[in-house]
């Protein structure tokens, strides 16, 4: 049902946005995910690098071409020579104009052109390769933040759920209490004071409810727009912000990996692409190998009707091959090859930095957890004794031995002591949103 439920949701999506819609934790990163144009254009990257790598695996393919052409040559070129080395007995110096061509011209010639050696070539298969593994990385890193902004969002959505719910209940309690003293006034058991004390603290409540209902509003708005969902559609979240676990000893910090941050491992393929830069620019000391073979026919013709004679067209082949060896480029290659050296360590000064950063975010992000834990336990407590502070409170003023005082005060208690209970367990969960990511285990 789970993943029927799922198929149907992508499938037909306009069916279900049709109505309102609810969705568990899950269904929200599936459509994020799903949506998220900045993942759809790390996709988009990927089939980029893997097209640049096919495009650059081609050049050591044949490179094979076929070249025809008719030419019309309206102003034949003429030279001007010495005849008297060609006609015994005419004068020495005499002058003659000559044309070396006719007015039509032909060809046909096939190409063929092959790389036999050159060492860039292969140290850029070899880079092409890491290319493609370098942004299928980053579309990781991109997953990797879609998906802690659409936890704590989803979070943020059923803290101000739990909210709402807590003013609403606080707001039913105290509207029962205060229609049972305006009875009590109405029968002269208390004053009209007692009254408007209620009253104030029912108003009070009132105004929060619209703000809470307000904030639930705008989180639902943030977390539609993180999941790609129609913003003036209905949306409602499952689950409840208790349904969370939290405990500190689910987490290993000690068999921590670098490697498990997809960060460190970004700066790690990054790495190995500027190696990649430093052995091209020292191939350019290698001498180039290639090898060419021509074929084709040509004509001309000083008449047009004999052109298309195919007895004119005179076949001609060359084969060739050709290799260059550089000797002195102006110290060109040797300042690339120190750059490269260079770059790779600022990349290496980046990865070093990486790893202090990363342990400073581990012990603090672990402290931040135990510490939030040990809030929410306390608040839990607190929570349990003001309800038991309030039942008290509210029974003994039913009773007559009690004044509506007391019971407002137990009220205002409770109601601190569930916001701060449910901002304690946000808050834990917040923590264990950003250790997970911290450890590279958020994905």
């Amino acid at each position: 049902m789970k993943y029927l439920s799922i198929l149907i949701f992508f499938l037909f999506p306009g069916f279900l946005f049709g109505q309102d819609t609810s969705l568990s934790l899950d269904e929200c990163l599936q459509m994020a995910l799903s949506n998220n144009e900045n993942l759809k254009n790390s996709f988009l990257e990927e089939n980029v690098s893997k097209m640049t790598s096919r495009e650059y695996l081609s050049v050591g393919f044949p490179q094979i071409q076929f070249e025809t052409g008719l030419k019309y040559n309206f102003e034949i070129q003429k030279s001007l020579i010495d005849i008297s080395k060609f006609m015994p007995g005419v004068p020495e110096g005499t002058e003659q104009e000559v044309s070396f061509g006719q007015k039509y011209d032909g060809i046909m010639d096939l190409g063929i052109n092959q790389m036999i050696f050159n060492g860039s070539y292969f140290v850029g298969l070899a880079a092409s390769k890491t290319l493609i593994e370098l942004s299928e990385k980053q579309t990781v890193r991109a997953k990797v933040d879609i998906i802690e902004s659409v936890r704590k969002a989803y979070y943020v959505v059923l803290n101000t759920k739990e909210r709402l719910s807590l003013v609403n209940s606080n707001l039913d309690r105290i509207e029962s209490l205060l229609n049972d003293t305006k009875i009590l006034y109405e029968n002269g058991f208390v004053e009209k004071l007692d009254v408007d004390r209620i009253k104030v603290s029912f108003n009070n409540l009132n105004a929060e409810k619209i703000k809470a209902e307000r904030l639930y509003d705008l989180s639902l708005s943030v977390l539609k727009f993180q999941i790609g969902f129609p913003v003036n559609n209905k949306l409602s979240v499952k689950g409840s912000i208790e349904d969370v676990i939290l405990s500190v000893n689910d987490y290993d910090i000690q068999s921590f990996d670098y490697s498990d941050r997809i960060e460190h491992s970004i700066l790690n393929t990054n790495k190995r692409l500027k190696s990649y830069e430093l052995k091209n620019n020292r191939s350019q000391f290698l001498p180039q190998i290639y090898a060419n073979l021509n074929y084709g026919f040509n004509t001309s013709s000083s008449e047009y009707d004999l052109f298309f004679n195919s007895n004119r067209w005179k076949k001609y082949g060359t084969v060739g091959l050709q290799v260059i060896v550089p000797i002195f480029d102006g110290l060109n290659k040797r300042s690339k090859i120190n750059r490269s050296k260079i770059v790779i360590q600022q990349v290496e000064n980046q990865i070093k930095f990486l790893e202090r950063s990363i342990d400073l975010q581990i012990n603090q992000n672990y402290i931040e957890l135990k510490n939030a834990i040990e809030s929410l336990n306390i608040s839990k407590d607190n929570l349990v004794l003001a309800n038991e502070v309030y039942s008290v409170s509210e029974k003994k003023y039913k009773e007559g031995i009690g004044s509506n005082l007391e019971v407002l005060d137990s009220n205002n208690a409770l109601k601190t002591a569930q916001t701060n209970y449910y901002n304690a367990y946000y808050q834990a969960i917040i923590s264990k949103i950003n250790l997970e990511k911290t450890l590279g285990i958020l994905n």
